[in-house]
């Protein structure tokens, strides 16, 4: 849908430093034996005895065989979803539009979806981004091509090292131009970072994007992003 909120380069800031956390997460035991996850070194600690191996669990009975599916059943399973009709172009950039933009990609940065970030970067996009989670700080900066390499690096880093996010924002400071075919927001983020269901750190982002209309999209053409872990 070319005129639902469109994102991109707000969850790439969040995407690069967790990139960094991916490779330098540690795993430990403390002192009760319980699994924890930290940017910190292990300290050395009494890990508990394997537990003992599970009872044999006795055969289940075959089951019964299905029976075959009701006419209608079938009828229903073939029957296809209508397709949504399409969604007319945005003509004009409002404060509202901006900011479900900037809440769909915090949404889009949470499931690592690379592709559709990199699909909604403009085509004279420009970005910095700098990252406190490591020293000295990481530097990125480039074009379209640049941010949607960092994207897709930053989705394998998540999924490699099994982490998940949960991102918010605060509310942002947005300015729309005369013409409403650009708009400039200034905001913060935080992406608490898991790993296994456990809250390894925080990731806190000061950001200011500049969004702009192409063609009835809008897209992302400026992004500057300062990530640092807190917490």
């Amino acid at each position: 849908m070319r005129n639902a909120p469109l994102l991109l380069a707000a969850l790439v800031a969040a995407l690069s430093a967790t990139t960094a956390c991916a490779q330098h997460l540690f795993k430990c035991t403390n002192d009760k034996g319980q699994t924890t996850y930290s940017d910190r070194a292990c300290e050395q600690a009494p890990r508990p005895a394997p537990p003992a191996p599970p009872a044999a669990k006795p055969a289940a009975a075959p089951a019964a065989k299905a029976s075959a599916p009701s006419a209608a059943a079938t009828a229903a399973g073939k029957a296809q979803p209508a397709t949504p009709p399409a969604a007319p172009p945005v003509t004009q950039l409002t404060p509202a539009v901006v900011e479900a933009v900037l809440q769909r990609a915090l949404e889009l940065a949470d499931r690592s979806d690379y592709r559709a970030q990199c699909a909604l970067a403009a085509p004279d996009l420009s970005f910095k981004l700098t990252d406190h989670s490591s020293s000295p700080a990481g530097n990125h900066s480039g074009g379209r091509a640049e941010i949607c390499a960092l994207q897709r690096q930053s989705a394998q880093a998540m999924q490699e090292g099994g982490l998940r996010s949960a991102s918010r924002m605060n509310k942002p400071d947005i300015r729309v131009a005369a013409d409403g075919t650009q708009a400039t927001a200034k905001y913060e983020s935080r992406a608490a970072i898991s790993v296994e269901g456990q809250h390894a750190l925080t990731m806190q982002c000061t950001r200011e994007e500049v969004l702009g209309l192409y063609s009835g999209a809008v897209l992302y053409k400026r992004v500057t992003a300062v990530c640092r872990p807190v917490g």
